[in-house]
């Protein structure tokens, strides 16, 4: 039984055939490492954020808005309501004038009402807002309370 030649006749051929065992296998673990990873990457904690209502925005000049404990809103330091923001806001990119508007909010305020405000200003077609805050002496770190454990 003959399993090759001994001989050699003529010039060595290059081989044709690809072995696709190593590529198979590489996949097969990327596929794995995937599927094991995929619902790590997923958000598991649950937050029952505010429901607003917003359309898409159009907005130079600073203009501050403040916010206070009571909720109350102040327009570069003169207390106004809601819709008359909304009227200002407007009457400046009427006339072409695109503003930057700057978000002072109480930090203890609740989250609800600097979204509802957010929502006021982006309908009111204000694209560029800032939010301002006082600097924080020391580390730049935040501890967040530990989770009680569930029984």
């Amino acid at each position: 039984m003959s399993f090759g030649q001994l001989e050699r006749h003529g010039a060595a051929e290059p081989l044709h055939e690809i072995n696709v065992t190593p590529l198979v296998d590489v996949m097969l673990v990327l596929l794995v490492i995937f599927i094991v990873t995929a619902p790590l990457l997923t958000h598991k904690i649950k937050v029952n954020l505010p429901k607003v209502t917003a359309t898409a925005s159009a907005s130079q000049h600073p203009m501050v808005i403040s916010l206070t404990r009571e909720a109350a809103l102040f327009l570069d330091g003169q207390q106004i309501g809601g819709e008359e923001l909304q009227a200002v806001l407007r009457g400046y990119l009427a006339r072409g004038v695109e503003p930057t508007v700057e978000l002072r909010a109480e930090a203890t305020l609740e989250y609800e009402h600097i979204v509802r405000l957010m929502a006021l200003i982006q309908d009111a077609g204000v694209r560029k807002l800032s939010f301002l805050t006082e600097p924080r002496s020391g580390a730049a770190t935040f501890n967040f309370p530990r989770p009680t454990p569930s029984k």
